[in-house]
């Protein structure tokens, strides 16, 4: 009975005390920010009589209730030493009373402790009001009292810790509270105005303050997390990067509506192949597209019909690189990037400039150079630039493309060129990084596929009214056999019978994929996502041929790009699926056309995905890439030797191995570049040379004359010269997996 009335005895001290407090620092706070001339002596004077604090200025009375605090603090921290209370002389008050300590005595110590809390937490703010200076003197009557603010919501929670051997840390707070916004670099480590935001900065990153409860340092948060990548199960934690940037709002909203599948993609995966003992990378992605200083307003157009390729490359490799275990940092400015680097950050620290890999595209790496100067080439090697169309290497290289005059903004940049990763396996001098296919078969509804009839109907593929220009005709043969639907951003200029669902969500597009029997390509948008998005929902494609070959040489949207490869169809990777999914037509031809619909019309054919396009397939690929692929060190490493087959050809090393049944490995080159190595493989070098002239080395002539690339950047698996016999190195490649060989993973 002793002991419990003791701890009621104290927490009614505390209470008091702490009501006390409250009722005394209300006053403090309106003196302390309005004109105590005007106050009247008599309130003043009241204040003092009634809280019993004393007459004196408010600095004084504050240092009285925070000494009133310590007072508190060390009585509730102190061992139970307080004398009793008088004993209680009505029986039946007294077995009330023992009956609900009874009841509240498990609670009891949790009671003392959140009062230990609150009082510290008081203290804190007392003390940071009685550091700040008054306002100057107001003229208006009404704005000399200052408005009490509520508590930010994370204050609330917010314990906050003794200030014992951190001396520097309430001068730091004051400083905080003041600049916190002169910087945008503290609102990327979260500090948002709040007193706890203040002390989670000055104690996780600045190391002035003591580290609150429950939370760990960021320090510590980095090293149990670096030493191994874990396969994560959700995507959560991405999601706060995202929000607080606008121009990811459309990956976002990708993301979030893909989780699901990348969660059991990422745990299917995991089924098949160890993905333990992988080192957690430190990953930076910065798209410099959806940057503002860009100007290409790609992030803002996207939900206006303009292009989504990139963006949806970029959701799909975020995503990728989160489910895989890394950490990843995302940076959309150029102010994000002096943060990221620590260039410029105004007194903040740099938040990480020792990444493991960076990727961004070529706006961004420009970008990073204008930031870094140049410091930029120490990370030259660990940078992957997404390039959707791709880069060749006589484009890229500064001395050749100025000296043949290959006039492209976006070459001469003088990477190594497998560092440029493409939307499509179209450019084997570059690394095939792709993305993702969303379709019906990747939700937990997938049953509503098999229960949806398909209508006699088609879907055109093109968002914008300019893409149907010159295509009536086209349109009308199909019309003949199928109703017609379009998502056009504009109805003028459509032909009448066109039933125009106007711009709609992914999800509005997959429905009206899964209800038509043909999705009809007009030419234009090239190698986009969408026809392999028609064929993973059940719905054939077809797919105008281009006459004459399409190129940066002969067409207004290649122009500038750095390669002339030609395609010759609307989309080439789409045309060597092939029949029965895809159609490759003339569009000006009508017997062709109608010979094609005939054909579709009368078949069934069931949805197709190529694994490479897949969420579990981009895991297997990109994983395979950061942990093999090593850019950094001239020796050959990966793909591993015993998957190089030589093949000599008189014509491209692309075309040669294909031919074969095979692809070019430009990684092998530096391995064949040299005559043992070609004698080895029926190559008997009479004479020979080591020239930076040419595109096609190594490779011989009719006389046995050897030449050897003397520049390792000039190799190149898709430039030919007739008069010379290549000699290529060719790997094998898992099928629907065509970036990696038989050996790799």
């Amino acid at each position: 009975m002793k002991k419990t009335t003791d701890t009621l005895w104290k927490t009614m001290v505390l209470l008091l005390g702490i009501g006390f407090i409250w009722c005394l620092s209300l006053p403090y706070f309106m003196l302390s920010n309005a004109d105590q001339d005007i106050i009247s002596v008599a309130t003043i004077n009241r204040l003092g009589r009634d809280g019993n604090v004393g007459e004196g200025t408010a600095e004084e009375k504050m240092k009285r209730i925070i000494k009133i605090v310590n007072d508190l603090l060390n009585i509730a921290e102190s061992s139970d030493n307080l004398p009793p209370p008088p004993p209680l002389k009505d029986c039946k008050a007294e077995m009330q009373l023992f009956q609900f300590q009874i009841e509240s005595e498990k609670g009891k110590g949790k009671l003392k402790d959140e009062m230990i809390k609150d009082l510290r937490a008081d203290k804190l703010r007392l003390q940071l009001a009685h550091m700040e200076k008054a306002p100057p003197l107001m003229e208006k009557k009404e704005e000399m009292v200052e408005k009490v603010q509520p508590l930010k919501p994370e204050e609330k929670n917010c314990p906050l810790p003794p200030m014992d051997n951190h001396p520097e840390c309430m001068g730091k707070l004051k400083w905080l509270s003041q600049m916190w916004e002169s910087q945008p670099c503290y609102a990327g480590y979260g500090v948002n105005g709040s007193v706890c935001s203040f002390v989670i900065y000055l104690s996780e990153v600045e190391k002035w303050c003591p580290v609150l409860p429950c939370r760990v340092p960021l320090s510590k948060k980095a090293e149990a997390g670096s030493d191994y990548a874990v396969v994560r199960e959700n995507l959560t934690d991405l999601y706060p990067s995202l929000e607080k940037r606008s121009q990811f709002r459309w990956i976002e909203q990708r993301i979030r509506s893909m989780e699901r599948v990348w969660v059991e993609a990422g745990r299917s995966l995991s089924a098949k192949y160890n993905l333990k003992d992988r080192k957690a990378k430190q990953i930076l992605v910065h798209p410099g597209v959806v940057t503002a200083e860009s100007k290409a307003k790609i992030a803002e157009a996207a939900f206006n019909g303009g292009p989504l390729g990139e963006l949806v490359q970029w959701s799909d490799l975020i995503s990728t690189l989160h489910i895989l275990g890394h950490h990843v940092y995302l940076t959309a400015s150029l102010p994000d990037l002096r943060h990221y680097f620590g260039v410029d950050t105004g007194g903040c620290p740099p938040f990480h400039s020792n990444p493991n890999l960076i990727y961004t595209d070529i706006i961004g790496l420009r970008q990073i150079k204008s930031v870094l100067k140049g410091s930029w080439f120490k990370y030259r090697c660990i940078i992957r630039v997404l390039d959707t169309f791709g880069t060749e290497p006589d484009f890229n290289h500064i001395s050749w493309a100025n000296k043949h005059k290959l006039a492209s903004p976006f070459g001469r940049l003088n990477m190594i060129p497998l560092q440029f990763y493409t939307m499509f396996p179209h450019t084997p001098d570059n690394t095939f990084l792709g993305f993702v296919v969303q379709n019906q078969l990747m939700s937990e509804q997938s049953e509503l596929f098999k229960s949806n009839k398909r209508q006699n109907q088609a879907l055109v593929y093109g968002k914008r009214a300019e893409f149907w220009k010159g295509k009536t005709a086209y349109l009308d043969v199909i019309h003949k056999y199928l109703e017609i639907h379009g998502t056009v951003n504009k109805r003028k200029a459509l032909p009448n019978y066109v039933k125009n669902h106007g711009i709609v969500k992914g999800t509005d597009v997959q429905a009206l994929l899964r209800q038509s029997k043909v999705f009809v390509g007009l030419s234009f948008p090239y190698e986009g996502p969408a026809p392999l998005e028609a064929l993973a929902n059940g719905c054939a494609f077809l797919n105008p041929k281009l006459n004459p070959p399409q190129s940066s040489l002969n067409t207004k949207f290649f122009k500038g790009k750095p390669n002339i490869r030609e395609i010759i169809s609307q989309h080439p990777y789409a045309e060597a699926i092939g029949e029965p999914y895809v159609w490759t037509v003339d569009m000006n031809n009508s017997i062709e056309v109608e010979r094609a619909l005939n054909a579709i019309l009368n078949q069934t054919i069931e949805p197709y995905l190529p694994y490479e396009f897949s969420c579990e397939g981009m895991l297997q690929r990109v994983n395979v890439l950061i942990e093999k692929q090593d850019l950094c060190s001239s020796a050959v490493s990966w793909p591993p030797l015993r998957a190089l087959q030589v093949v000599k050809a008189q014509m491209s090393c692309k075309t040669a191995c294909q031919k074969a049944g095979l692809i070019c490995e430009p990684a092998f080159f530096p391995h064949l570049n040299n005559a043992n190595i070609l004698a080895k493989n029926s190559v008997d070098c009479q004479t020979s040379e080591f020239s930076a002239s040419g595109l096609v080395f190594p490779a011989y002539n009719s006389t046995q004359h050897c030449w050897f690339q003397s520049d390792p950047l000039l190799f190149s698996c898709v430039r030919s010269d007739e008069s010379l016999t290549r000699v290529c190195p060719c790997r094998d490649f898992i099928k629907d997996q065509i970036a990696l060989c038989k050996d790799c993973i």
